[in-house]
């Protein structure tokens, strides 16, 4: 008999530009990247399955597209960041779905974090 369990894959995603825009307007701004953090859902028998999954399904979502600025965009895999398997036995209101444990200096505001 399987034990399949619940675990939640969060993903970290890169938007790629390629290209020079064709044209520019008040909102372009290249002086900074984007980045994704995405959580799945996955049914595995174990951590290690459950990374795998993730990971598959991670690149199978990267795509590419035009801009407004006909930039081309790449949205890009970087890296599995967590595999966390959920506790509840089942899926329901108020199921804790992805947490995690920030660490910073003791002087650090939440504006910080």
């Amino acid at each position: 008999m399987s034990n399949i369990k619940w675990f939640v894959v969060a993903l970290l995603y890169e938007s790629v530009h390629n290209g020079e825009p064709k044209q520019v307007d008040e909102n372009y701004d290249n002086s900074t990247k984007t980045y994704e953090e995405s959580h799945l859902l996955v049914k595995a028998e174990s951590f290690e399955d459950a990374t795998l999954l993730g990971k598959k399904l991670g690149q199978e979502a990267e795509h590419d597209y035009k801009n407004q600025y006909e930039e081309t965009v790449c949205w890009k895999l970087v890296k599995v960041l967590d595999v966390y398997e959920l506790m509840d036995e089942e899926l329901k209101t108020g199921t804790e779905v992805y947490s995690r444990y920030i660490l910073a200096p003791r002087e650090s505001g939440t504006q910080d974090i």
